[in-house]
């Protein structure tokens, strides 16, 4: 015996709100799940985003320029967004600490480097070389070498200050700049060092000769021979 096939309901569906008649039942149309492309879905179509809220990623913002997509991926127009690489939160505070160090360091290399002449006298002083005189270019060598470590430090402060504003690692400027410091006080201190030949000679082998001072010699007097004694004569007895 065939199926018989559901005959087509004429009668008016319910309205919304509305209560069905009686012995009404809804059947689902054949093609019910098939997706109908004909007409755009309700959540395609645009609509006007609220006053102050932001646009989707790869949607243009008032302005023009497209918004930058999340963290860590390029907006859509191939500009990076500035907070695409992520920065840990220890930099800033190790960078910051190392600067603050470097700028004593800074200072203890200066105040070292303006007292190798005082140095250089003591030992002088110690190992009986005599007085030290500084050579003329000294001072320049001296005057130079601080001049350059002030400039190191300032400059490495001001590149980890513009790393720090890039969002960027910026703990390794200190470091280098740490190095390249004490490269210049080493090179600075054995220039002046060079300049004195005394104190070379002295820690190369190489004593010069001490340099004493000699007391005049006074000439020997002259000794006066002793003067022969005459013994006396005995007396002459008178005789009878």
């Amino acid at each position: 015996m065939a199926e018989q096939e559901p005959q087509p309901d004429d009668r008016p569906r319910p309205k919304y709100g509305e209560l069905a008649p009686p012995g009404w039942v809804w059947h689902p149309p054949a093609d019910a799940d098939r997706l109908d492309t004909s007409r755009p879905a309700p959540h395609d179509e645009p609509s006007e985003a609220p006053a102050g809220a932001l646009p989707r990623f790869g949607e243009s913002q008032p302005g023009g320029a497209p918004h930058p997509g999340p963290a860590g991926h390029p907006a859509p127009g191939g500009q990076s967004s500035p907070t695409a690489r992520p920065v840990p939160t220890w930099n800033v505070t190790l960078t910051v600490m190392l600067a603050v160090f470097g700028f004593f360091g800074m200072l203890y290399s200066i105040a070292a480097l303006q007292a190798i002449p005082a140095s250089m006298q003591l030992l002088h002083t110690t190992n009986d070389l005599g007085d030290y005189t500084p050579a003329p270019i000294v001072g320049t060598l001296i005057l130079i070498g601080s001049i350059i470590l002030g400039a190191v430090w300032a400059a490495s402060a001001v590149i980890a200050a513009w790393l720090l504003m890039k969002r960027r690692l910026a703990f390794w400027v200190p470091l280098v700049a740490g190095i390249v410091a004490m490269t210049v006080l080493l090179i600075f201190s054995g220039a002046v060092l060079a300049t004195d030949p005394a104190l070379l000679s002295f820690y190369s082998g190489v004593t010069p000769p001490a340099t004493t001072p000699t007391t005049p010699t006074t000439p020997p007097t002259p000794t006066t021979p002793p003067t022969p004694t005459i013994p006396p004569t005995p007396a002459s007895t008178p005789t009878p």
